[in-house]
């Protein structure tokens, strides 16, 4: 994929953009996703890239952003403005995006938000058959001590990594430390 450089226009590609600091940002916000999400949002990203120029990094970042958002809340509304929504868990997302990329023909590109996406993945989670199917084979409840105890060490090891690539200060990735360490 190739994305736009925000000073000259330039086209470059997209494994480059991890050299500056908007590149950085978008390559922590990646590295906390389940790998599977992760994949299908990379190829999702294309879907709004602009045909005659790349698609920004500013704007790939507010894109993921704001898809995290999303995942992260637990549930899909098919409307913002609708008060009904369903449990969706990140292998919903993931779903529906592969369901995108897989009807990208009969999408009208570049995208201009997640609303489609919102949809495709509301219709997933009100049919039981589909949602039953992606969900997850052991329940999060049953974790065993040595995955809470890699969930601990992957988050730590995700504020050192944020820390070293300047995302955030040396009082900051501290704070985070102990609030993980709090809530092992």
């Amino acid at each position: 994929m190739q994305v736009q450089c925000p000073c000259c226009g330039e086209q470059f590609p997209f494994e480059a953009g991890f050299a500056d600091a908007d590149g950085k940002r978008l390559a922590a916000l990646l590295a906390g996703l389940d790998p599977k999400l992760g994949r299908a949002l990379l190829n999702y990203l294309r879907l709004f890239s602009p045909a005659k120029r790349g698609l920004r990094m500013t704007k790939a970042i507010r894109l993921v952003e704001e898809l995290l958002d999303l995942v992260n809340s637990g549930q899909v509304q098919r409307d913002a403005r609708a008060n009904d929504s369903k449990p969706a868990a990140p292998r919903l997302w993931a779903a529906g995006i592969e369901q995108m990329i897989a009807g990208r023909e009969r999408l009208q590109l570049p995208l201009e938000n997640h609303n489609y996406l919102r949809a495709v993945v509301y219709g997933i989670a009100a049919d039981p058959a589909q949602a039953a199917q992606l969900a997850p084979t052991r329940p999060v409840a049953a974790a065993s001590v040595s995955t809470v105890q890699q969930v601990l060490q992957d988050a730590i090891g995700r504020i050192n990594a944020d820390e070293r690539l300047g995302l955030i200060d040396k009082e900051e990735a501290e704070r985070r430390r102990q609030a993980a360490r709090g809530n092992a």
